[in-house]
């Protein structure tokens, strides 16, 4: 998962980050808290994998609900941060890569998986797809959510070669600046990726976020 400045990107943001879901503006707070409501109903007493953690913040508040959680990133930054966060479940974290994770077929009952498919390479999805479809017990719930391209705020993206996949510069709030990986997608093309992982039982778009949850098969 090595793309460009991402995995550096996030590694210095991991002390701001949690910012973002704080931002003034009513319809981001409106539809977080829809997918923070789904999140939670979704999975329910589950002993959750959260691949691609991050600082923790939905690993908080799925552990309202969850039964355990287990959360993997590959970044020990944003781990540090997770570790200082109260959790209302047993948690523990783990750094890996989240194609190379050391987890036995079916050792997780559901799945939390937030902001991660926007920093994979279109090419690199089916592949954890197949590794998702391992690790979860057949026929348990996920939970999927990521950002939607809001065309008036956001800056022209920069594509590769072969336009498949797109990148952005993000800036600190110390002015530096990373080129990261990250892809937008459209509901068509969701459904498509989403076949491969198992059942959809609903998809969702609003104005700033996209959710799903699904079936893993």
């Amino acid at each position: 998962m090595n793309h460009d400045e991402t995995i550096k990107y996030y590694q210095m943001r991991a002390g701001e980050y949690d910012k973002v879901y704080s931002r003034d503006n009513p319809g981001r707070q409106e539809e977080l808290a829809e997918l923070y409501s789904l999140s939670r109903g979704t999975l329910k007493g589950r002993h959750i994998l959260d691949l691609a953690c991050g600082t923790g913040f939905w690993t908080r508040l799925i552990s309202e609900e969850a039964a355990s959680i287990v959360g993997v990133d590959i970044n020990q930054a944003t781990l540090v941060e997770a570790e200082k966060k109260t959790y209302h479940c047993p948690v523990r974290f783990i750094q890996a890569d989240v194609f190379h994770t050391p987890f036995n077929a079916g050792e997780f009952d559901g799945l939390l998986l937030t902001y991660l498919l926007s920093h994979l390479k279109r090419q690199d999805i089916d592949p954890l797809a197949q590794k998702i479809r391992n690790i979860i017990k057949p026929g348990s719930p996920a939970f999927v959510c990521d950002n939607n391209l809001v065309c008036e705020i956001e800056p022209d993206l920069i594509w590769d070669d072969d336009h498949i996949n797109s990148y952005k510069i993000r800036r600190l709030e110390n002015g530096n600046e990373y080129r990261i990986l990250k892809n937008y997608f459209e509901k068509d093309e969701l459904i498509e990726i989403f076949r491969t992982w198992g059942m959809i039982e609903k998809l969702s778009f609003g104005t700033y976020y996209w959710s799903a949850i699904l079936k893993v098969q």
